[in-house]
């Protein structure tokens, strides 16, 4: 659940369309092909590349993961997504308008520098990118490497967006994801000297352990490494649909009015430093796309979020 800038009337969250639950295997191969061809060529399409795959579970996580420590089960994914690639291609219109291109996970930026060059290079190939295309990436620090800057550099990746959660020693350790400012501000250093323009991180208040003065430190050393936008996302705990949740321990979950003043704790601290609110749960400095859109009447919300 989210709640909106009042922090008081709770809303539902919002996700794909149509939800998983109403997902049917009436819906086949068919009627996938027969979408594909009627995508219309006057309004440029998104696409969205998942990369399933990490080298550890972070326990608060709900996406669909799967953690190796060997590249053969990536090389082997990422063969199967050129395959896809090339079928969605052969059945949607010929030379596609494509907007933008969004590699999610997952780590997607464990498949290496080769490989993702070599995956972009297909999409280029196979649809029509526009020049001005958003070409978006899925980062962890503390995976992240100088030659996988210089890739994303050379597949002209301009957005990039940082998981964060928490600098909180304690929190970070409830929920196995030890990852320092350090390795944060090393990465965000080095795709900005390898021209990624747009830097997102993503904020998580509710989990284990966390306070609201845990939630401003956080807020304070993420702001001092100036992104150019933040997302701030209430932790959902699902253990019954989420296995890696139960080993969170649920007494140290903060509960329902921890968590509202958690939320306004973080919105407060961006606005004075000079972020916009967007929406629900987004906040961006005033000359950000996402500013100037909701300035104009013309901000959008889909499943990842705002355009």
């Amino acid at each position: 659940m989210q709640t909106t800038k009042d922090r008081e009337v709770r809303l539902p969250w919002y996700t794909i369309y149509p939800t998983v639950s109403e997902f049917s295997g009436a819906v086949g191969a068919e009627a996938y092909e027969e979408w594909l061809r009627n995508l219309p060529t006057d309004d440029p399409a998104s696409l969205y590349l998942h990369v399933p795959f990490c080298r550890s579970k972070c326990w608060f996580c709900g996406f669909p993961t799967a953690i190796t420590r060997h590249d053969a089960p990536i090389f082997n994914y990422l063969a199967a997504l050129h395959d896809e690639i090339r079928l969605v291609s052969e059945h949607a219109p010929q030379a596609l308008p494509v907007s933008d291109v969004h590699f999610g996970g997952g780590t997607p930026t464990l498949m290496g520098p080769v490989e993702f060059l070599a995956l972009m290079e297909l999409l280029r190939r196979r649809f029509a990118l526009e020049k001005t295309a958003t070409i978006a990436v899925e980062i962890d620090p503390r995976t992240f490497t100088a030659d996988m800057a210089e890739a994303l550099e050379a597949a002209g990746v301009n957005r990039a967006s940082l998981g964060v959660q928490s600098f909180d020693p304690i929190v970070q350790k409830a929920i196995n994801r030890v990852q320092t400012e350090a390795q944060t501000a090393a990465a965000v250093e080095m795709l900005r000297r390898h021209g990624v323009r747009s830097i997102n991180f993503d904020l998580i208040f509710g989990l284990p352990h966390q306070t609201v003065q845990s939630c401003v430190e956080t807020t304070r050393a993420a702001v001092a490494m100036r992104p150019n936008r933040l997302a701030a996302f209430g932790y959902s705990h699902i253990p019954s649909f989420i296995r890696n949740q139960r080993l969170i321990e649920e007494a140290s979950l903060p509960g329902s009015a921890a968590r509202a003043e958690q939320d306004a704790a973080i919105a407060v601290t961006l606005i004075a430093a000079g972020y916009r609110e967007i929406g629900l749960d987004h906040f961006a400095l005033p000359d950000d796309d996402l500013a100037l859109a909701q300035k104009t009447g013309r901000l959008r919300r889909n499943s990842l979020g705002y355009s």
